[in-house]
């Protein structure tokens, strides 16, 4: 699916410009939008069904579908952040949905980033670890971006398996 093709995407990000929203902001909200519908894809194409943009999405989307993502999001261990900021976006595009009257109804509406969880002191204090780690890899070894990429995946996969055993040592 191309994001930039798509009329009802190109009315929200135009939408997004006339709030006065920053470039970055609008960078963010395209990527979370185009993270949304590729697993939207995805999904419908496991019933058999064959959607290409958002006209062929909605009338599969209900607030159980973005409870879906959500929990998708959390089960492949997204960072809080990132699921935050892509409910937050979905937020504002089920509103603009809704008073485009595509939908019938705001179908994030409840739908709220409480209930994620606030990452544990164990949790947060392993993320730091993992930017430092990240941070030194790019600066001090000069390491290739794919290197850096599988690195700090290998440590995350790593400590969630010792935070999982319960075995952090103290002060980790």
């Amino acid at each position: 699916m191309k994001l930039n093709n798509d009329s009802t995407i190109n009315k929200f990000l135009n939408y997004l410009q006339s709030e006065k929203k920053s470039a970055v902001s609008i960078k963010n909200y395209k990527s979370d939008i185009g993270h949304f519908l590729a697993w939207t894809i995805l999904k419908l194409k496991t019933f058999g069904s064959f959607a290409e943009s958002v006209t062929e999405i909605i009338p599969f989307i209900n607030n159980s579908f973005f409870l879906e993502y959500k929990n998708y999001l959390v089960k492949n261990n997204s960072k809080v952040k990132t699921i935050n900021r892509r409910l937050s976006t979905l937020r504002a595009f089920s509103r603009f949905l809704y008073s485009e009257q595509i939908t019938d109804q705001d179908y994030m509406q409840g739908i709220q980033n409480t209930g994620i969880g606030i990452p544990s002191s164990t949790q947060a204090k392993s993320e730091d670890i993992v930017d430092r780690f990240r941070e030194s890899l790019e600066k001090q070894e000069n390491a290739s971006p794919n290197t850096v990429k599988n690195y700090v995946s290998d440590v995350r996969s790593f400590l969630a398996w010792v935070e999982q055993k319960g075995d952090l040592p103290n002060g980790v």
